[in-house]
Order: C-alpha cells, then structure tokens, then sequence
C-alpha cells in the first residue's frame, strides 16, 4: 500500500513540473504583479491586424486609415454586433438541442436494455450498460448546465439588446479622440455580449428586486456594471452621432403594421418568427392577410385565457408580451395544428387526444349530429365548426376563418 501512495505521488510531481511556467505562475499568482508578459508581442501584433481591419470596414485603407477615431470606434462597434448576433443565434441553437440529445440518450438506454433481456444477457452485464448510459446522461446535463442554457432564450436576447441600446446612446455623448480610448470602447461594448455579463445580470436584477423592489431597481439601472462614465462627455455633431443598424425598427407604415403595435422596438426577422409559430403559412409571414391578424387573437386570446393575462384585448396585433409568449417556440407543425392554441395544447394533432375531444363535442351536439368514437380529424372538425354555429356558446372569438379550429375559450366552455 505504502508503495502504491509512493507512486502515485511521484507521477503527480512529475506531472506538475511539466506544467509551463505560466501556467503555474497564472495559478498561483493570478494576472502578477509585472507590466510586461510572454506574449505581449503577440497581443500587440494581433491588435494592429484588427485596427487595419476596422479601418477598412470604415471605408479607408488599413494602410493610412485616414478615418476619425469616432468613425472607428462605430465600424468596431457593428464588426462587434455581427459577432454578438451570431453568438446569440448559436447559444439558442444550443439550447434547443438539449433536450433531443438528452431524449436520444434516454431512448438509446431503453432500447438497449430491451434488446440485451431479449437475448439473455446476465442481469449483472445490463445493471453495467444502464449504469454507463445513466453516467453519459449525467455528464451531459453537467457539461450543459450553465445560467444562459436554463434561461429564456427571450430574457438573454432582451437583456444584450437593451444593453447595447443604452450603451450606444451613452457613446453619443462622448468622444474618442485617439486609438486608446477607441479600444477601451470597443472592449466595453464587447463585455455586453459576453456570457459572466449577461449571467451577472440576471443575478443582479433578482438580487436587488428581492432586496429593495421597483425603486431599487431603478436606482441600480442607473449605475450600469458596463458603462463610459469616466470619458470626457462632450456633444457631437447630428451626422456624427447616427446610428443605423442593419436591421433596422418597423416603421408606422411597414406591412407589418396590421399584426404587431408600434409600442415596442421589433426587428423584422421577431416578427416573421412569430407568425411562423402561431401558424400561418409562408405566405402569410412574408405579406400579413386578414387571416393572419384572426390567427394573432387566437394568440391574445390563449394568453388571456391559459396565463391569466386580464383585460388583455383581442386587437389582433401582437404587442411585447405576445412577442415574448412566442420567442422560442418552434415554427408551427402545420400539418398537425391550424392555430396557436392546437399547436400548444396538442402538439401531435388534434386526434392524439381524438377520445375526449369526441365526448365533450358530443355534450353539445344534437341527437343526430353526435360523433361516433371511431370519427376521423374531418368529421371531428365538421363537428367543432357545427358547435362553433350555435348561438348559445357566446364565444368572444368567433370569426369565420376559425369555424373549424379549436381555441382556449371553446375548449373552456365544453
């Protein structure tokens, strides 16, 4: 035993020592109390390729860059979206594979397990393979856990939004005269995006509601964790200080003006993921119909109903909260759902839940319009549209273009 402890720790010495001396003295040291550093050449090296590159996304050559620090320090900041955009669309990638993955695993083990008491593996032999796919479970969940995977893809997205928002009306106030303050910007501006500042957030903001509530919160936005508060804050001229996104607000005249209100910043490509979700067709997303705004109710409708949303109006024009009930959910399953609430309430058509459905239909239909239990998804949906017909269900949604759709209110009062 005594020679087992021995060699072990000589292999842990041998393989501490062959640790590089950086990483040893960044362990133990932290960042060090030197100026200087191994790789402060390379550091310098790499910041001038991508001075030279701002410069020619500024429209001047990377050789004499003959553009103001300002312009320089806006063409750092949009490079610095792109990327933001980009990590933010494979985060929420990310995020929607966990659950297939965890789900494969599952479903691997089962079937895994089926097969080896099929054939008469020994019950020690499959209590080793169900403990191996229950380790590979719980090394994914543990190599996925993190605050911004937990999180709604929504709130992460709102949060880098509003913060580069803010961040870009404070710069209007400021000037950059020369390369270091442009860097400091820049680097500013790239904290925005990153994941320990949006975690950081989200803690912050719950911490300080539970603490001090509304008016804490308020005074807490008022002191950014990321901010410019020590440049020198000095007006710049109009065309100076313009801002144009390449993906830019809808205007009061956009076409999309008939689904959504103007009450709230939106991008085009929020919008159209939206009306993909609630079900309407390609058609639809690209060129809004009277369909489309029947579709949005039914939207207003399930949140007023199913998330006790009250004196929510069915207007037909998606507001925020729309637009956040929406975020993140998948492009509607057309052929299985012809509406918002189908799609929630039976992800797998309406017929998966073919035997409850028939009973409470029948409890309204007459006599001699009452379905039998084997009754295929049209003469379940002929039934709904002659329910839907009678006077005496008083349903507040009652358009046409829904006669043969379920909705949340229907369902409610069957």
């Amino acid at each position: 035993m005594r020679f087992r402890l021995i060699a072990v720790l000589l292999c842990f010495s041998i393989f501490v020592s062959a640790c590089t001396q950086d990483v040893v003295d960044t362990y133990g040291g932290g960042i060090g109390t030197e100026l200087s550093y191994s790789t402060m050449s390379q550091r310098t090296a790499a910041e001038d390729n991508y001075v030279a590159f701002i410069c020619r996304q500024s429209g001047s050559a990377p050789s004499t860059c003959a553009v103001g620090w300002q312009s320089f320090t806006l063409a750092g900041m949009n490079d610095i979206d792109a990327r933001c955009d980009g990590y933010l669309a494979w985060l929420d990638n990310r995020r929607r594979t966990n659950g297939p993955v965890q789900k494969q695993i599952a479903d691997t083990a089962t079937t895994t397990a089926t097969i080896m008491a099929a054939t008469g593996a020994a019950g020690t032999t499959i209590g080793i393979v169900a403990a191996a796919f229950g380790f590979a479970r719980n090394s994914f969940d543990n190599t996925q856990s993190r605050l911004l995977m937990e999180v709604n893809h929504s709130t992460v997205q709102t949060i880098v939004l509003s913060n580069q928002e803010r961040f870009r009306k404070e710069f209007a106030l400021v000037r950059v005269e020369n390369r270091p303050t442009a860097i400091y910007v820049l680097r500013q501006y790239l904290r925005l995006c990153m994941p320990y500042t949006i975690e950081n957030q989200i803690n912050t903001t719950i911490t300080t509601y539970q603490l001090g509530g509304t008016r804490a919160l308020e005074s807490a936005e008022k002191t950014p964790l990321i901010d410019l508060a020590f440049l020198r804050r000095e007006a710049l001229k109009p065309e100076r200080a313009v801002y144009r996104p390449s993906n830019p607000p809808i205007g009061p005249n956009s076409k999309y003006d008939s689904v959504s209100t103007g009450a709230t910043l939106r991008s085009t490509k929020l919008i159209q993921n939206a009306l993909s979700a609630i079900c309407a067709s390609p058609e639809e997303v690209e060129n809004p119909t009277p369909h489309t705004v029947v579709l949005v109710k039914v939207l207003q409708q399930y949140r007023k109903i199913r998330k006790s949303v009250s004196g929510k109006i069915l207007d037909g024009k998606m507001d925020a909260g729309d637009l956040a009930e929406v975020a993140g959910e998948p492009p509607c399953s057309r052929s299985a759902a012809q509406n918002f609430y189908e799609q929630k309430a039976y992800p797998s058509g309406i017929m998966s839940a073919s035997k409850s459905l028939i009973e409470l239909l029948n409890g309204r239909l007459a006599e001699p319009d009452r379905l039998p239990p084997e009754a295929d998804e049209q003469a379940v949906r002929e039934g709904i549209a002659k329910v839907r017909a009678d006077p005496s269900m008083g349903l507040e949604l009652n358009d046409p273009a829904l006669s043969k759709q379920l909705t949340a209110e229907l369902i409610d009062k069957l």
